[in-house]
């Protein structure tokens, strides 16, 4: 059962690391685009990219620890 654990936070992981990805993605593209546009994002965005980065966080400090 731990094993399982471990492959369902490891895919979370990855996939909470794909996100930030497009994140940074959109915001370079709107950064960059000509002529620049404001960088928007709904609430639910926020909040899930706001999870994202938090379970980055709190994954990497659980395999340091």
């Amino acid at each position: 059962m731990h094993n399982l654990l471990h492959y369902i936070f490891l895919f979370f992981f990855v996939f909470s690391i794909l996100g930030v990805v497009r994140l940074t993605i959109n915001f370079l593209k709107s950064v960059f685009s000509t002529p620049p546009v404001p960088f928007e994002q709904t609430t639910t965005e926020l909040f899930l990219n706001g999870g994202f980065v938090a379970y980055i966080i709190t994954f990497i400090i659980y395999l340091i620890a």
